[in-house]
């Protein structure tokens, strides 16, 4: 499935008799609902709970999680971002790159080039990363839609930037994670990268 078929799945499943559920007005109920949407060979789960917080009549927000026998691990753009720059080398940043601009484009059936396989090794599984990436590029755009907002766009170019930094001296991760954590502000991507946003700025939502 691709970013379409799949967001239409998630808004299903937060949805009763076709309208959203929302917050109450105390938000008592506030990520009350829970739906798994993978289960990996180690057992591990990739879930989301709803309502969350952006909810409104329109919106479904959700938050997304690991669960294994420890409980349940909400999953944000930051901790991706340091995944990738783990991952990231010299020898095999240009595949990392093709990587996510794969993932932001084309969804979660994607490949990898064999000069990755040695990097999932730690951190992140391949299945497991790529869904992440996928799910929560989806929340973002169902939290920002229209060409006014950058949707799953804005967590790409920072997960871009992540790897970019690990071989490049002109910007540090912290700066990439500050621009991940803002609020109330859509943050400007850097001009001295090259053609680093190229493939993801033509997404066309």
């Amino acid at each position: 499935m691709g970013y379409f078929d799949e967001q239409q799945r998630i808004v299903d499943y937060v949805t009763n008799d076709g309208r959203i559920i929302e917050l109450t007005q105390n938000k008592e109920n506030l990520k009350s609902y829970y739906q798994v949407l993978e289960i990996y060979e180690d057992s591990t789960q990739l879930a989301i709970r709803y309502p969350g917080y952006k909810t409104t009549r329109n919106k479904c927000d959700y938050c997304v999680y690991l669960v294994d026998e420890d409980g349940e691990h909400p999953i944000s753009h930051v901790e991706i971002m340091y995944d990738l720059y783990g991952k990231t080398t010299v020898q095999n940043y240009q595949h990392m790159k093709k990587y996510i601009e794969d993932v932001a484009t084309i969804g979660r059936h994607v490949n990898i080039h064999t000069s990755l396989f040695q990097a999932f090794e730690h951190g992140f599984s391949f299945e497991k990363l790529t869904d992440l990436m996928f799910y929560i590029a989806i929340q973002e755009d169902i939290n920002y839609p229209g060409a006014r907002f950058q949707g799953r766009k804005m967590c790409f170019y920072r997960y871009l930037e992540a790897v970019y930094c690990k071989v490049h001296t002109n910007h540090q991760i912290e700066d990439a994670v500050d621009k991940a954590i803002a609020h109330g502000y859509i943050p400007r991507n850097w001009n001295d990268v090259g053609e680093l946003y190229n493939i993801v700025s033509g997404i066309q939502r």
